[in-house]
């Protein structure tokens, strides 16, 4: 950001679009608790082991809903104003919040970016063998320069405390370095977002399967376009954090990240939310009809010629027979462990949807 002093300018009003950062903040945050706490629920309630794209996520959604919180109270200390209109205390804490926002939404995007390759890994462990050096590469490159960014940033001035306390003795570095980087990397991780989003046209293109349940997983996985249309949007408006107004410059630039991140954070549980959502439309549809005990062995019969029935039988202090439909509609939450899948590619994939 830019450290040169400004002058009073009396034709410029004291408003606000503060309003423009706090409301996207609000909605995504409940958003994120939903899709990601459904998604953590779904996989505890499943009793599988939890896999690395789970605690990927997690950490993604603590360093989201943290990033939220700096921006909400950032606004509340006058970011989204004219810089002349605040005072030395206020501008103070706006500087501070923005320099953490910038670390924090690099860490958020990189943990998400992660766990999708760990998802995607889990999917093509037993074929696309080559692809997994693929991904394994993306892990490589989104790794290391999410850790040069937080160098960058780091080394903007000496001691960092001095990008909001200028009082204190050091050095500062050129903004325009941190610009860069900025561009640069955004750059570098806008062709990973094309990899997860187009990926799966190759992996699932070419399976033999229904068209509408392929369409599912395509849509599930391309919506990661939006993400990267976002971040080539934001390329454009880095320039931003140059201006000397940067209070009133740089709120097009937090929308940006506000949406890059929280999308990519829902769209990475898709998935799991899509398919906890099928499953419990369907049991609504098919509500389970209760047998009683006098019923019981007339209908036994029945439910063994029809194993795939939809409908299950409950008796009186007797357990749930879940129907077998039922369980493969929740085999998308076993996705990312550790262990080798008991189930083929192929089928993994029909079970999504």
């Amino acid at each position: 950001m830019s450290l040169a002093p400004i002058k009073f300018d009396p034709r410029l009003s004291d408003i606000s679009v503060a309003q423009s950062i706090i409301i996207p903040d609000a909605i995504f945050t409940a958003l994120i608790l939903l899709s990601t706490g459904t998604r953590t629920v779904s996989r505890i309630y499943s009793k599988a082991p939890f896999g690395l794209d789970n605690y990927f996520i997690l950490l993604a959604l603590a360093f989201n809903l943290t990033t939220n919180a700096i921006e909400f109270w950032s606004c509340h200390s006058g970011f989204g104003r004219h810089l002349q209109f605040l005072t030395d205390g206020q501008q103070r804490t706006v500087r501070k919040y923005t320099e953490l926002n910038i670390l924090f939404a690099t860490i958020a995007l990189w943990a998400i970016k992660i766990s999708i390759s760990v998802f995607i890994l889990s999917l093509i462990r037993d074929t696309h063998k080559r692809s997994r050096w693929v991904v394994y590469g993306l892990i490589t490159v989104t790794t290391i320069g999410s850790l040069l960014q937080g160098i960058f940033w780091g080394l903007q001035a000496q001691p960092l405390q001095k990008l909001w306390n200028p009082e204190l003795p050091g050095s500062y570095a050129k903004p325009e370095t941190l610009v860069v980087t900025i561009r640069l990397f955004t750059a570098i991780f806008s062709i990973t977002d094309l990899f997860y989003a187009i990926s799966p046209i190759y992996f699932f293109g070419g399976l033999q399967m229904d068209r509408k349940k392929k369409f599912v997983i395509l849509g599930l996985t391309g919506s990661g376009l939006v993400v990267f249309a976002i971040s080539i949007v934001r390329i454009v408006y880095a320039g931003n954090f140059l201006a000397a107004d940067f209070t009133w410059a740089l709120p097009r630039i937090y929308l940006l990240t506000i949406l890059e991140r929280n999308l990519a954070q829902l769209i990475a549980d898709l998935p799991v939310v899509y398919s906890e959502i099928h499953r419990r439309y369907h049991q609504w549809m098919n509500p389970t009809p209760v047998i009683w005990s006098s019923q019981r062995e007339g209908r036994n019969n029945r439910t063994r010629s029809h194993g795939d029935s939809q409908w299950a039988i409950v008796t009186v202090e007797s357990q749930e027979i879940r129907p077998v439909r039922a369980h493969e509609l929740g085999d998308i939450s076993n996705h990312g462990k550790d262990s080798k899948p008991s189930s083929s590619f192929h089928d993994s994939v029909e079970r999504i949807v």
